[in-house]
């Protein structure tokens, strides 16, 4: 009985001892921690950083106002068209260089109407050409054989008044009148030199007329007198 005791005691003493042995083998090797390797000793090298590259700042481009252009309808005309829209007639005419005459515009022209600030350079409206008197051909003026005289009682007239009684007796105050001789105007001149020089022209004839008149009769008057005499002059 003693000796299981004694045997009981020395077992318990052996694993005892066994159980601190291990103890301390934990303890030494908590006691010796692993060193941890850092990497402070090694620095990474930083990147370069791009440089920001700035965009570029829009351009405006500037739009030029479209021009404002009016069609003609019946009955315009560049007063009622400038009325319309803020300006005047002269500034219209002035910037519509293809009209020649204010007063005559036709339906369907088209018109630009200039800016209020718009500079425009006034333009002179053309006068219609002075027609001067044509030289008189008195030794030609009767290319044909005159007209038989026949006898009548006349009035006795001067100035327009006697001028008037030939121009009516002689076409009917026509001046593109022409006789069965080729006479033509309103004192039927039969040389040729009123139709290549005056045409219909009323004004262009009556100058013509009236000038010749005056140097072979001394006026209007001289000239009736001999017309009432020989039916001619």
């Amino acid at each position: 009985m003693r000796k299981i005791a004694f045997t009981a005691v020395l077992f318990a003493l052996l694993a005892a001892a066994a159980n601190i042995h291990l103890v301390g083998a934990d303890t030494g090797h908590a006691a010796t921690p692993k060193t941890k390797t850092t990497h402070s000793s090694h620095p990474k090298t930083a990147k370069a950083t791009k440089p920001a590259v700035a965009k570029p700042a829009a351009v405006a481009v500037a739009v030029a106002p479209q021009p404002v252009v009016v069609t003609v309808q019946s009955g315009d005309n560049l007063s009622s068209i400038a009325a319309s829209h803020g300006t005047t007639a002269a500034r219209l005419f002035d910037a519509n260089g293809f009209l020649d005459d204010p007063d005559s515009l036709h339906v369907g022209q088209q018109l630009r109407i200039p800016t209020a600030d718009e500079q425009l350079t006034h333009r002179v409206v053309a006068q219609p050409a002075v027609v001067a008197a044509p030289k008189v051909v008195l030794a030609s003026r009767h290319a044909v054989a005159p007209r038989t005289a026949r006898p009548a009682s006349y009035p006795s007239l001067a100035g327009n008044d006697a001028k008037s009684f030939i121009y009516s007796r002689e076409s009917g105050n026509n001046p593109n009148a022409t006789n069965g001789s080729g006479c033509y105007g309103l004192g039927q001149d039969c040389g040729g030199h009123v139709r290549a020089t005056c045409g219909a022209d009323y004004a262009c004839q009556d100058a013509y007329f009236t000038a010749y008149a005056n140097s072979r009769y001394g006026g209007w008057g001289g000239a009736l007198a001999f017309w009432q005499s020989h039916h001619w002059w």
